[in-house]
């Protein structure tokens, strides 16, 4: 019983270690939520833009949703088993 209470205390490096981890934390959860909200942004203007062209393929900017899909991702991860697949099917179609 005693090493898992001696374990658990925290020394000087410890404190430091932890505010270190939960900065990169914060910062990649918010980094995650702009990069979603940018690829929204550009998934709506690009299948908006291809629907205006005389394309074999016309979006619909519905594609769009796979981006907030996305958003959401960031803090459930079950989310990305939506968005990944759409947006990955969207870029294959986009590249042909």
């Amino acid at each position: 019983m005693e090493l898992v209470i001696s374990s658990g205390s925290a020394g000087e490096g410890s404190l430091g270690t932890f505010l270190g981890a939960f900065a990169l934390t914060v910062l990649a959860s918010w980094a995650g939520v702009l990069f979603s909200l940018l690829l929204t942004v550009a998934l709506f203007l690009d299948s908006r833009h291809l629907r205006q062209t005389d394309g074999d393929w016309t979006p619909t900017p519905l594609y769009a949703l796979a981006g907030i899909a996305h958003a959401v991702g960031a803090t459930l991860l079950a989310a990305f088993a939506v968005s990944v697949p759409v947006i990955g099917y969207y870029l294959y179609r986009r590249r042909r």
